[in-house]
């Protein structure tokens, strides 16, 4: 019988930890931060951050002849799996997505209900759920604190994998045959860059406050009472 050290191993995920890829298991952000968070209040604050992509979701840019604008959801949803991990950044992300699709105008304009989502942007949406689960994986796995760009990087990268076989598949009127990556893609790029710069940014920033409560609990601990 193999042992259970010996099954984790196994596998790729197995390869990816022998080749130094990937670390094992790490408390995430938001318990780095808050170590005393029990479920109910990450819950809540899932529940606030759900809130604060639909905010984000009202600020976008229209370009022409594109029927997706840019926003600053993506922002939301890489700082929710950098923030929170793989398990409570997927049930933010997969919140907000139901949250949308019971016709609580959550996406970007005031868009929800089936409607919307079956439309051009709901292989985007299925990225953002995606990107979360890869960046918060990844961030509990070694790629955290000054590496946190990289896995927002990812995560980004990640968002136009459903989005592109969406597109792809449904005869949504657009984008133009042979205009794929022109339309879909390549206008979002520099948008997107600067919000996951933003998101690396701001999540380095707080795994320095989280390191900093962490080291000072340790010096009160181990300073001697008088």
């Amino acid at each position: 019988m193999q042992s259970s050290s010996a099954v984790a191993l196994a596998g790729p995920v197995g390869w990816a930890r022998r080749l130094g890829v990937i670390g094992a298991a790490e408390p995430s952000l938001f318990e780095s931060l808050f170590p005393r968070a029990t479920v109910v209040h990450k819950a809540i604050a899932a529940a606030l951050f759900i809130a604060l992509i639909a905010g984000l979701a009202r600020v976008r840019f229209h370009l022409p002849d594109n029927p997706v604008p840019i926003t600053l959801q993506t922002l939301g949803v890489l700082s929710a799996g950098a923030l929170f991990g793989w398990r409570w950044g997927l049930v933010t992300v997969v919140g907000y997505y139901l949250v949308g699709m019971a016709e609580v105008p959550v996406f970007q304009g005031g868009g929800n209900g089936w409607t919307y989502v079956k439309g051009t942007s709901g292989g985007y949406l299925l990225g953002f759920i995606l990107a979360a689960g890869i960046v918060g994986y990844m961030t509990q796995r070694g790629w955290s604190r000054d590496r946190a760009l990289w896995p927002i990087a990812i995560g980004a990268i990640a968002v136009y994998v459903p989005a592109l076989i969406w597109l792809s598949v449904f005869d949504l009127g657009w984008p133009a045959p042979g205009k794929l990556f022109s339309s879909a893609v390549y206008p979002y790029i520099p948008g997107d860059l600067l919000k996951l710069m933003s998101a690396g940014l701001l999540t380095s920033a707080l795994w320095r406050v989280a390191d900093w409560r962490l080291a000072k609990g340790r010096k009160d601990t181990n300073t001697p009472v008088r």
